[in-house]
């Protein structure tokens, strides 16, 4: 894996505009080129993420593409131009947050199809994207933060391969490196955490019975019966909160995870930490990230098969019955009915390919939805 330091960012919404600004404050990357297809928003994002970074004494290139990535002949004639080394994408059809300007019941429904049946509204973009990037002839690493937990294993079914994702996983563990670090009085950097942790857990916690497994170490002692493991996963320090807070409370914990991966490949640090969708798993590991790639870090006792099943026994509390080998996706019972009843949509199954079609139905429908109970819902 050649390791330069281009960097081309996907989606200069929320959440990649955190990216954007963080990014454009590491050593190690010096030219980065943000695409987006609103031309105005995205041409403002990157001359004040280049102003605000030059302030601060960091000089690098910044650029902007205007660019829709359902266009796959124009966006791989960027990606060819620029031939990135890496590659982010931040992008969605429909914003995680949609769910919490729901009424509180409709929510915790939604909890449960979120994973599933309305996974497509997360998939499309990359899909498109990841088609374009095999067409340039390109070879960069990719990093997925659009549901990487499920859009990951679906685009490697589908021979599109993105290396992995960033927070989710990594969010729960930061906090409770965090928790420990306050408690013990140690730096965050003396306490290590395993876990593997589907996207459900983010939302649900553990104390709905959803299997789990963790394990704390402070230097080379194991600190976990010290705990209430329920406590440190659930009782989250970044939520609940107001929807309108999701920009400034969890954003910037999702950005800065997803940063330090793509530093970690870009400077080879073979960095310790968790993310979710490495190399094509459902869910989230603890793994090593650097030029070579990732690596799953288990514990002691554990086997990558075990892993694997805490993972997959998870998703099933958001509408994930099954990942096929070619990607398709199986949505359990459960997720179904609600998806029928919230959304008039029957959904058995998705494939990949058909990605975009599904995509459109369920914007429509959460439009109804949002419309039926006067709430803003944010679609595009």
């Amino acid at each position: 894996m050649g390791i330069g330091n281009t960097v081309m960012i996907f989606g200069l919404g929320d959440l990649g505009g955190w990216v954007l600004e963080f990014l454009a404050r590491r050593q190690g990357v010096s030219t980065i080129v943000g695409c987006d297809k609103r031309a105005d928003w995205g041409n403002k994002k990157i001359n004040v993420a280049a102003v605000g970074a030059g302030q601060e004494g960091y000089d690098k290139t910044l650029k902007f593409e205007e660019c829709d990535v359902f266009d796959t002949d124009r966006t791989a004639e960027l990606i060819s131009r620029y031939t990135p080394d890496f590659i982010y994408s931040g992008m969605t059809l429909m914003s995680w947050s949609v769910y919490t300007y729901l009424p509180h019941d409709m929510h915790e429904e939604t909890k449960k199809i979120a994973g599933g049946p309305v996974v497509p509204v997360h998939l499309t973009l990359i899909y498109k994207l990841m088609q374009a990037v095999k067409k340039s002839g390109t070879n960069p690493v990719v990093l997925n933060n659009s549901w990487p937990d499920i859009v990951n294993p679906m685009l490697w079914g589908a021979g599109l391969g993105v290396l992995v994702g960033g927070g989710n996983v990594d969010n729960i563990v930061a906090e409770i490196k965090r928790k420990i670090s306050v408690k013990e009085n140690v730096p965050m950097s003396a306490v290590t955490v395993y876990f593997f942790c589907e996207h459900v857990i983010n939302v649900m916690g553990v104390r709905t019975g959803i299997p789990y497994f963790l394990k704390i170490m402070i230097g080379d002692k194991d600190v976990t019966s010290r705990y209430d493991a329920a406590s440190l996963i659930s009782d989250r320090l970044m939520a609940p909160c107001p929807p309108e807070w999701i920009s400034w409370i969890a954003h910037p914990m999702v950005a800065a995870s997803t940063v330090k991966n793509i530093m970690a490949v870009l400077n080879d640090t073979n960095e310790f930490t968790h993310s979710p969708g490495p190399n094509g798993l459902i869910g989230g590991y603890p793994m090593r990230i650097g030029a070579k790639g990732v690596k799953i870090e288990l514990p002691e006792g554990m086997t990558m098969e075990q892993a694997i099943k805490y993972n997959a026994d998870q998703a099933r509390y958001e509408g994930v019955e099954e990942i096929k080998e070619d990607g398709t996706l199986i949505v359990t019972e459960e997720a179904y009915q609600i998806t029928k009843k919230l959304l008039g949509i029957e959904c058995r199954e998705i494939k990949v390919a058909d990605t975009a079609e599904w995509s459109k139905e369920l914007v429509q429908a959460f439009k109804i939805l949002g419309k039926k109970y006067n709430v803003s819902v944010p679609v595009y």
